[in-house]
C-alpha cells in the first residue's frame, strides 16, 4: 500500500441495515469490541470549567458502552502545547475502573492546541500493540477528538497517516472549534458533531452513541479506497541520522529526539529505489544502530528507531563522529549507492558543544559531497553548527529537545532533505506540464488577468525547452479548447508571447470532468507532444473557480492510473472536497481566498512542480465488487433525436464509463431503433471498457421516420437477451434494459411490454420529449422505473441516478421511493400535559405501528419540549419498529412551565433534520414533522414556521385542549393539515387520519402543495426584501469580528436570497463608512455567503454610528444602487458596533424613520436610551452579555424580518413622534458593544 490516498473519502462510510440494497458485510457473531482513544483539547481554548463538562460527557457516554478487556477498551489523551497520556487502552480492565479514572482527570492548560502533534502521538503510542491496541486481532480502532478551537500546528501529514492506519476518526467541537478542520480529520463528514458552546455539549451524546455502537458491532465498517496514490521527490538520496547519545542530554531529551527522527522517516518515501536511511548514535564513541541495507521497509526502520536507548557516554566527540560516518556509513558495504551517484545527506542532532575539533571533519564532509544538516539545542554552539552544515540555512535550533519545539522544526527540515541536490551538475529536469484553466464566467474578464499573470509567473520560473520542460495550455467551460500543445512552442519567449495575448474563453457551464478527459485523451499522448512513453514525468495543473457540473471522478482516476500528477488550484467558489478528489493527492490542492492572492502562489508551486513525480498507483479492489450483470442500452435513433444525438451519445459514454465493464462482471450491448433495430454491439463483442467506449464515441444516429417501440422490445428479447449474443441469461445473471424513448410509438407495445415483464429483464426507461407516459408504464413494474429527462440536452442530469440503479439493484426491484420518509414527532412535555402524557405516548406509538419502518423506508425520531428542548431519539437511533415502540413506551415527561413551540421548531430544523442525525433531507426524502401541543406557545411560532417550511420540512400541527388552532394552522404546511381536539382522549379518533396523511403523502403531492403555499409577506411585494448589514469594523470590534461575520452568514442562510427575492448588502464603518458590496452586487445566496466569509475588519479608533446611519439613508437605500424601496420592498440594515457612538445619533435616527426605515437594535453594555431612539420600538431592542450569545438572537431578528406587514410597519412608525412615511422599509440594526 502506498503513502497517500487519492480519494478524500479514504474510507467509504457504510451503514449496513437489513434489507439494504447494496452488498452488506455480515455482522460478526463475536461480542461488541473496539479500541477507543479520546483525544481531548486541554488548552486554554477549553478552560477548566468546560473541561469538567467534557468529563461529564465522557462518563455519561461510557456508561452506555460495554467496557471491558474483551469488549470496548478506552484510553484518554489530553493535548495542548504537547500531548499527555492520561491512561492507555490497557490501563484498566473494568468499566468501574475506567469511570473512576475519567472522574479523577485534571485539566492541563496551555496556550497552544497542537492537534497535528497530538494525532502523531496517539498513532505512535496508542494505536499500537504496546499501547494496548488489538488492531492485529481485527478490532476496530476509533479516535474521538474533542476540540474547542483550531489547531495551532499543521495537521495534513498526521491526518494522512491517521487515514492510512484505517482508524475511525470522529470530530466533536464546541466554541471556536473549526468544523472544516474536524471534517478534514474525521473519516466522514457524518462523524463530525458540533455545538456552539459547551453547556449544550451533552446533546452530542445521543448523536454519537449509535455510531460508536455501530462500529463496535461491525454494522459500520471501513472499506478500502479504489485508488491509492503516492507523491515522491524525483531525487534518490541516502540519509544518515547522527544522534547525540551522551549522558548530558538526559533521557527525556533523547526520547524526544528519537521520536523526532521517527517522524522525519515516516514522512519520507523509503525504498531501495527511493530514499535509504541509516542511523548512528555517538558520545565519546560511535555506535551504528543500523545501516542503509539493514532494513528494507519503513515499518522495520521506524520500529528500530523507537527501540533505541541512549549510549550514556560521558562526553560528545562530534568531530570524530563525523569522520566515522564519512568513512564507515557512506560506503557500498553499508548499502550506500555510490555507483548511482545518489546524493549523500547527514542529519546531525546534538545537545552540546563538541569536546574535539570539528573544522577539519566538516571540511572533509563537504569535499566528500556529503551535505550536512545540523540540529542543536540552546546549549549547542551555533557557530560550530554552521561550520558543520552544508549551508547556514540548514542549521535548526529549537527552543529545547521536546516534542512541540522539534515539531516546529519539521517542515523546514523536510523540504531541503527531500530536494537538496548539492553543488554538482544537476541532470536536465525533463517534464511535461499542462495548464487546464477555468475559462468560464466564474472567473470573469475582471479576474482573468490575475489567472493569466499567475500562469506567466510559473512558466517564467521553469526551464522551458523541447528537451527540458514542455508546456501546454487548455481553457474550458462548457467545453475544452486547446490554446497550445506540449509541442507547439520550443522556447520560453514564444510561450510567454502567447500567454500575454491570452483571452477569457467565456461560457456559463463548467464541465471539469469532460475537460480532464479531454487533456488525457488529446494532450498526454505522443500526438499531443507528450513524452509519457519515454517516462518523462507528466503533470497537470488545474485552476478552477467553481464546482464541476458533470461527473469528474472517473476522469480523475484515469489520470492517476496513467501516472499523471494532478495539482489543483481553487479560488472563489471552488469546492475543496471536489479538488481533493481530482488531485493526485490531497496535499497537491491549493486554495486561494481570492484572485488577487494568485501572484503569491508560484513560489509555493515551483518546487513541487519541478521535483515531484508520481510514485505510482496501486489498484485496491473493493471488499465486494459489483455483481455480474448484462446491460442493453436500447436508444431511440429516429428523427426525434436529430440535432440532439451528441448529447445522448455523451450521456451513454459517461454511464458506461462508471460501470465495471469486464467479461466476468458487467457486459454491455448497445442498439438503436426507429422503424427497425440496428445493433451497434452485442454482449460478446466489446467486453472491455476501452473497446465499448471507443465504439460509443464513434456512434452515428440511425435515423428513420417511424418509431416502432413494440418491434424493438420484441427484437431485444428474441435476438439480444440470448446466449448466442453473449447474454448470460441462462446462468441467472441479471438482465437490464436501459430504454430511451423520445416519442410516441408507431406500433402497439402492449404485447411486447407484457412479454418483457414476464421475461425477468429489469427495465429502466428514460422518458424524453414527446414520449407517452401511459405507453411507457405498460413496460415497467411501477412508475419508479421511469426517469424523466427535462430535455435531451439535459439528459446528463440523469447519469448519477441511472448509474446508481444499475449498480445497486440486486433483485429486479428498486426500493419503493414513495415509501421513504423521515418522520419526527415533536411533543409538548410541559407541566400542562402531565395528566395526558400516557395518552400522548400511546397516540405516537399507534402512528408508528402503522408505518413501514426501516433504514431505507420510514425513519422516526421523537423530540420533547417545554421551555427547553430534549431529543429522545434521532432518525438514525433505531431502524426497526419494535425498538422505536419500546423507546416511546419508556418516555418520561420532561416538565417545565411553558411550551416554547417556536424555539422547539427551530431546534428540530437545526439539530434533527440534518444528515448527522439520520435525516435524508439532502436526498430529497420527505421530512414530516408532527407537532403535538396542549397549550399556547410561550414564544413566537410564525417566524420559525416560515423558516422550517423553507428548510424543506412538512409540519402537521395537532392542538389539544388550550392549544391555539391559529398557531397550529400557522405551523402546518397548509391550514388544512392542522387538527384541534378538546381533550387527550380524542387523540384516538384522529390517529387513523394522521397515519394515512403520513403514509400517503408522496413527493409529487408535497411538491404540488408547496407550490400552492403562499408565503407570508406583504401584499404586492411577495417575498422580496433588501437587507443591508452595517457593521462596525473598528479596532474595538476586531477581536470578535468573527462572531459578527457568523451572525450575518447565518441570517443570510435563512433568507430566500435571489435577485428577484431577497437582496443583501454589507457596509463597514468606524470613523467613516466603507461599502463592501451593494444590494445589486450579488444575485445568489452562494455569492453573498462567499463575500461575507471574506470580510475582514477595516480598522479605526472611532465608532460614528450617527454618520453611518446618515450615510446609508442617503446613499444605500437608493434605486441606482439596487434598493427597491420605491417598489415598496422592505429594506433591512444590520449595523454591528462595538461601543457607544462617538457622535450624535438623534438626527440620523429621525431621518432614517422619516425615510421609512424600521430599525431593530442588538446591544451589549450600550446606552439603552440611545438604542430606543434608533429602534423601531422598544420591543425590538435586544441585549446580550457576550458576542457568543448572538446565535440566540437569530430567530428574534428573523421573525420581524419575515413576518411584519407594511401596515404593521406603518402603525409602529406612526406610534412614534415622527410622522409616518409614505413608503416603508426595514433596518435591522445590530449594535454590538464591547465591555
Amino acid at each position: 500500500m502506498r503513502k497517500h490516498r487519492h480519494l478524500p473519502l479514504v474510507a467509504i462510510f457504510c451503514l449496513f441495515f437489513s434489507g439494504f440494497s447494496f452488498t452488506c458485510a455480515q455482522q460478526q457473531a463475536a461480542q461488541d469490541s473496539a479500541d477507543i482513544i479520546f483525544l481531548i483539547d486541554g488548552s486554554n481554548n477549553t478552560g477548566s470549567v468546560n473541561f469538567a463538562v467534557i468529563l461529564d460527557f465522557l462518563v455519561n457516554l461510557l456508561e452506555s458502552l460495554s467496557v471491558g478487556t474483551q469488549q470496548i477498551q478506552v484510553g484518554v489523551v489530553q493535548y495542548s502545547d504537547e500531548p499527555r497520556t492520561l491512561f492507555s487502552l490497557n490501563s484498566y480492565s473494568t468499566k468501574a475502573q475506567v469511570l473512576d479514572a475519567v472522574k479523577a482527570l485534571g485539566f492541563i492548560g496551555g496556550e497552544l492546541a497542537n492537534v497535528g502533534l497530538a494525532l502523531d502521538f496517539v498513532l505512535e503510542n496508542h494505536f499500537t500493540r504496546a499501547g494496548g491496541s488489538r488492531v492485529e486481532e481485527g478490532v476496530p480502532q476509533v479516535l474521538v477528538l474533542i476540540s474547542a478551537g483550531p489547531s495551532s500546528d499543521e495537521i495534513r501529514d498526521a491526518v494522512i497517516a491517521l487515514k492510512q492506519a484505517s482508524i475511525f476518526a470522529f470530530g466533536l467541537g464546541a466554541q471556536a472549534a473549526s468544523k472544516a478542520e474536524l471534517q478534514h480529520i474525521a473519516t466522514n463528514d457524518n462523524l463530525v458533531f458540533t455545538v456552539p458552546e459547551f453547556r449544550t455539549f451533552g446533546l452530542i451524546q445521543e448523536q454519537l452513541l449509535p455510531y460508536i455502537v455501530g462500529v463496535a458491532q461491525r454494522h459500520i465498517v471501513l472499506q478500502p479506497p479504489t485508488i491509492v496514490t503516492q507523491v515522491i521527490e524525483i531525487n534518490k538520496r541516502d540519509i544518515v541520522f547522527l544522534v547525540d547519545g551522551s549522558s548530558a542530554l538526559g533521557l527525556v531529551s533523547f526520547n524526544a529526539i528519537r521520536d523526532f527522527v521517527a517522524k522525519v522517516i515516516q514522512r519520507l518515501e523509503i525504498g531501495q529505489d527511493y530514499i535509504q536511511v541509516a542511523v548512528a548514535q555517538y558520545a565519546d564513541t560511535v555506535r551504528p544502530e543500523f545501516y542503509f541495507n539493514t532494513y528494507p521497509t519503513k515499518r522495520e526502520i521506524i520500529t528500530a528507531v523507537r527501540k533505541m536507548k541512549p549510549m550514556d557516554g560521558s562526553a560528545s566527540y562530534t568531530g570524530s563522529a563525523l569522520d566515522f560516518v564519512r568513512d564507515n556509513l557512506f560506503t557500498e558495504a553499508a548499502g550506500y549507492r555510490a555507483a548511482e551517484g545518489v546524493p549523500k545527506l547527514l542529519v546531525l542532532i546534538t545537545g552540546g558543544k563538541s569536546l574535539d575539533e570539528v573544522s577539519q571533519p566538516a571540511q572533509e564532509l563537504k569535499r566528500s559531497g556529503i551535505m550536512a544538516f545540523a540540529v542543536g539545542n540552546k546549549v549547542a554552539d551555533r557557530a560550530e553548527l554552521e561550520e558543520i552544515a552544508f549551508d547556514s540555512s540548514l542549521v535548526f535550533i529549537p527552543a529545547e529537545f521536546r516534542a512541540a519545539p522539534l515539531q516546529g522544526v519539521l517542515p523546514g527540515l523536510l523540504a531541503p532533505l527531500r530536494t537538496l541536490s548539492g553543488t554538482t551538475e544537476v541532470h536536465v529536469n525533463k517534464r511535461d506540464i499542462i495548464f487546464l484553466l477555468d475559462g468560464s464566467f466564474n472567473v470573469g474578464k475582471t479576474n482573468f488577468p490575475y489567472v493569466r499573470d499567475f500562469v506567466m509567473n510559473v512558466v517564467d520560473s521553469l526551464d522551458v525547452g523541447s528537451d527540458h520542460i514542455r508546456v501546454g495550455l487548455v481553457q474550458f467551460s462548457d467545453t475544452p479548447v486547446t490554446e497550445f500543445s506540449l509541442n507547439t512552442y520550443q522556447t520560453k519567449s514564444e510561450l510567454l508571447a502567447h500567454l500575454r495575448q491570452l483571452q477569457l474563453k467565456g461560457g456559463l457551464g463548467l464541465n471539469t470532468g469532460a475537460a480532464l478527459s479531454y487533456v488525457h485523451d488529446n494532450h498526454f499522448t505522443k500526438a499531443g507532444g507528450s513524452r509519457i512513453r519515454d517516462r518523462v514525468p507528466q503533470l497537470l495543473l488545474l485552476f478552477t473557480a467553481g464546482q464541476s457540473e458533470d461527473s469528474y471522478l472517473q476522469a480523475a482516476n484515469a489520470l492517476a492510473r496513467a501516472g499523471i500528477l494532478t495539482f489543483c488550484v481553487g479560488a472563489s467558489q471552488a469546492n475543496k472536497a471536489e479538488l481533493e478528489q481530482i488531485a493526485f493527492n490531497p496535499s497537491l490542492v491549493y486554495l486561494m481566498d481570492d484572485f488577487s492572492s494568485l501572484p503569491a502562489l508560484p513560489h509555493q508551486l515551483i518546487q513541487p512542480l519541478t521535483t515531484y513525480v508520481s510514485g505510482g498507483v496501486e489498484e485496491v479492489p473493493l471488499a465486494q465488487p459489483e455483481s455480474k450483470r448484462d446491460v442493453l442500452f436500447l436508444f431511440d435513433g429516429s428523427a426525434n433525436l436529430v440535432g440532439q444525438f451528441p448529447a445522448v451519445r455523451d450521456f451513454l459514454y459517461k454511464v458506461i464509463d462508471e460501470l465495471d465493464v469486464k467479461p466476468d462482471r458487467t457486459r454491455i450491448a448497445v442498439a438503436q431503433y426507429s422503424d427497425d433495430v440496428r445493433v451497434e454491439s452485442r454482449f460478446d463483442e466489446h467486453q472491455n471498457k476501452p473497446e465499448i467506449l471507443n465504439l460509443v464515441k464513434r456512434m452515428k444516429i440511425k435515423t428513420g421516420k417511424a418509431l416502432n417501440l413494440g418491434y424493438a422490445l420484441d427484437y431485444a428479447q428474441r435476438y439480444i437477451f440470448v446466449k448466442s449474443t453473449g447474454s448470460r441469461v441462462e446462468d441467472g445473471v441479471l438482465q437490464f434494459l436501459v430504454l430511451l424513448v423520445a416519442g410516441r410509438s408507431s406500433d402497439r407495445v402492449d404485447g411486447p411490454a407484457l412479454n418483457l415483464k414476464q421475461s425477468g429483464v429489469v427495465p429502466f426507461i428514460l422518458q424524453a420529449k414527446n414520449a407517452d407516459p401511459a405507453e411507457l408504464e405498460q413496460m415497467v413494474p411501477s412508475p419508479a422505473f421511469i426517469l424523466v429527462a427535462e430535455s435531451l440536452p439535459k439528459i446528463g442530469d440523469l447519469q448519477p441516478q441511472i448509474v446508481n440503479l444499475l449498480k445497486s439493484v440486486q433483485n429486479g426491484a428498486p426500493a419503493a421511493v414513495s415509501g421513504e420518509k423521515d418522520v419526527v414527532f415533536l411533543i409538548d412535555g410541559s407541566d400542562g400535559v402531565r395528566n395526558g402524557f400516557p395518552l400522548l405516548k400511546e397516540f405516537v406509538q399507534r402512528v408508528v405501528e402503522s408505518l413501514d419502518v426501516g433504514a431505507d423506508r420510514v425513519r422516526v425520531a421523537v423530540v420533547q419540549y417545554s421551555d427547553r428542548t430534549r431529543p429522545e431519539f434521532y432518525l438514525n437511533s433505531y431502524m426497526d419498529q419494535q425498538s422505536i415502540v419500546s423507546a416511546i413506551r419508556g418516555l418520561t415527561l420532561l416538565g417545565g412551565p411553558t411550551p416554547n413551540t417556536g424555539a422547539a421548531l427551530d431546534f428540530v430544523l437545526r439539530n434533527i433534520l440534518i444528515g448527522s442525525a439520520g435525516s435524508r433531507i439532502a436526498e430529497g426524502i420527505p421530512q414530516l414533522l408532527v407537532v403535538l401541543t396542549a397549550g399556547r406557545s410561550g414564544d413566537d411560532v410564525r417566524g420559525p414556521s416560515v423558516v422550517l417550511k423553507r428548510g424543506g420540512a412538512v409540519p402537521i400541527g395537532i392542538g389539544i385542549g388550550n392549544a391555539d388552532i391559529t398557531e397550529m394552522q400557522t405551523i402546518s404546511l397548509i391550514p388544512d393539515f392542522a387538527v384541534a381536539i378538546p381533550t387527550f382522549r380524542q387523540l384516538g379518533t384522529i390517529q387513523q387520519v394522521i397515519s394515512e396523511r403520513v403514509t400517503q403523502l408522496s413527493r409529487e403531492e408535497l411538491s404540488r402543495l408547496r407550490v400552492s403555499v403562499v408565503p407570508v409577506t406583504s401584499p404586492g411585494v411577495s417575498g422580496k426584501r433588501d437587507v443591508v448589514f452595517l457593521i462596525d469594523g473598528s479596532q474595538s470590534a476586531g477581536p470578535e469580528f468573527q462572531y459578527i461575520r457568523t451572525l450575518i452568514e447565518r441570517l443570510v442562510d435563512y433568507l430566500d436570497v435571489g435577485f428577484d427575492m431577497t437582496r443583501v448588502a454589507v457596509i463597514q464603518f468606524s470613523e467613516d463608512p466603507r461599502v463592501e458590496f451593494l444590494l445589486n452586487a450579488h444575485s445568489s445566496k452562494d455569492e453573498v455567503q462567499n463575500a461575507v466569509r471574506r470580510l475582514r475588519p477595516k480598522g479605526g479608533r472611532q465608532i460614528n454610528i450617527g454618520a453611518a446611519l446618515e450615510y446609508v439613508s442617503k446613499n444605500i437605500f437608493k434605486r441606482p444602487l439596487g434598493s427597491r424601496i420605491e417598489e415598496g420592498v422592505p429594506q433591512f440594515l444590520v449595523l454591528i458596533s462595538s461601543g457607544k457612538s462617538d457622535d450624535e445619533v438623534d438626527e440620523s435616527a429621525v431621518e432614517l424613520k422619516q425615510f421609512g426605515v424600521a430599525p431593530l437594535t442588538i446591544a451589549r453594555n450600550a446606552d439603552q436610551e440611545q438604542l430606543v431612539k434608533i429602534s423601531l420600538s422598544p420591543e425590538y431592542v435586544f441585549s446580550v452579555s457576550t458576542f457568543r450569545e448572538l446565535p440566540s438572537l437569530e430567530q428574534k431578528l428573523l421573525t420581524p424580518i419575515t413576518t411584519l406587514t407594511s401596515e404593521q410597519i406603518q402603525q409602529l412608525l406612526a406610534s412614534t413622534r415622527y410622522p409616518p412615511p409614505g413608503k416603508w422599509a426595514f433596518l435591522v440594526l445590530c449594535c454590538v458593544f464591547s465591555i
